[in-house]
């Protein structure tokens, strides 16, 4: 069987060195390679629908996550996250936006296709970052990093999540622990680089 492929990263060393890698199969066919996640809901959007798509997780502009989301509104096609972040936050995104699975762009060539076909027979990945030390974010901390990343103070996070502003600055402290930062500022950019919307 022959899995079609979708190709999105914005490094086109990347880009190119991935599909290169996994066009010698001859059971993979790589329908399109796109440095953005615009062109790529634009090809979308035409009508070109592959079986998976390859998605960068951390991309200038629209980031990995956001474009996730689009695709899911133009077409129930499945999508694994491809991430250099050996980190929870991004596997995380994994669940969150019910994405097929999250692999490191280290990933074996053989592994790789592997998963494609997974992936396009309907299957999940359950992602290589597993073994990582279980921080993840729980549900409170992650929706205190979205109002974080929303600009929001302290006393409107409280107002939104229905908590008292101590409430509130405990679980920042937690967050700031998890993502090994020492302020508000440091952890926007944390949270920034990691795709987290």
């Amino acid at each position: 069987m022959t899995s079609r492929v979708m190709l999105v990263d914005d490094q086109e060393l990347v880009l190119h060195g991935i599909a290169s890698l996994i066009a010698t199969d001859s059971t993979i066919d790589i329908v399109g390679t796109f440095t953005s996640g615009q062109a790529c809901l634009d090809e979308l959007s035409l009508g070109t629908h592959p079986d998976v798509i390859l998605l960068d997780v951390n991309m200038p502009e629209l980031r990995g996550p956001e474009v996730c989301k689009r695709i899911q509104e133009i077409c129930d096609k499945p999508v694994i996250f491809l991430t250099t972040f050996n980190d929870n936050t991004v596997y995380r995104q994994n669940y969150d936006l019910r994405v097929a699975g999250l692999l490191s762009k280290n990933i074996s060539k053989e592994k790789l296709i592997e998963s494609i076909h997974k992936v396009a027979k309907g299957e999940t990945l359950h992602s290589d970052l597993t073994s990582l030390t279980p921080n993840f974010l729980t549900p409170r901390e992650a929706a205190i990093a979205r109002d974080l990343m929303r600009g929001l103070t302290t006393k409107e996070i409280a107002q939104a999540q229905s908590l008292s502003p101590g409430t509130v600055r405990n679980y920042l402290s937690n967050l700031f622990g998890k993502l090994d930062v020492r302020n508000r500022s440091e952890a926007l950019v944390k949270l920034s680089e990691r795709g987290f919307l």
